[in-house]
């Protein structure tokens, strides 16, 4: 096994106010193809070089219920960035594409020179972008 993640599915309360958030973050994220899962037009993702990221409606019993990180399931969900400066170029446009910023671009105390920003989409799901020397190529 190579330790990689192929998929991510996010459920979304609403799928219509999602999809523009995510199709302005995902492309600049290296996630450069949109496409509808053949199987199901509902389901639409985005095409990463070493994972896909899918976006569903949540079941229609389910979209009263909130994005809670203490929950049991997802907590948060990080993407890689190189630079500091692709942290910060995406931290400066993401809430004028409708997400809420709840932490700052600055470098954490998680590992020396940990460089992110924390964030919420639409729907209040933690998402990060973050430089992490840990899996910098040595």
């Amino acid at each position: 096994m190579k330790g990689a993640i192929d998929h991510i599915l996010i459920n979304c309360i609403d799928r219509e106010r999602a999809l523009p958030f995510y199709a302005w973050l995902m492309p600049k994220l290296g996630f450069k193809t949109q496409v509808a899962l053949p199987s199901n037009p509902n389901v639409v993702g985005f095409i990463g070089r070493n994972a896909n990221v899918w976006l569903n409606q949540a079941d229609e019993s389910m979209r009263s219920e909130s994005f809670d990180k203490r929950r049991v399931g997802l907590r948060e969900l990080a993407f890689a960035a190189e630079t500091r400066e692709e942290v910060d170029s995406i931290a400066a446009e993401i809430e004028a594409h409708g997400g809420k910023i709840t932490d700052p671009p600055q470098e954490y105390s998680y590992w020396p020179g940990y460089y992110s920003v924390f964030f919420a989409d639409p729907d209040g799901i933690k998402l990060e972008v973050v430089v992490n020397p840990q899996h910098q190529p040595k």
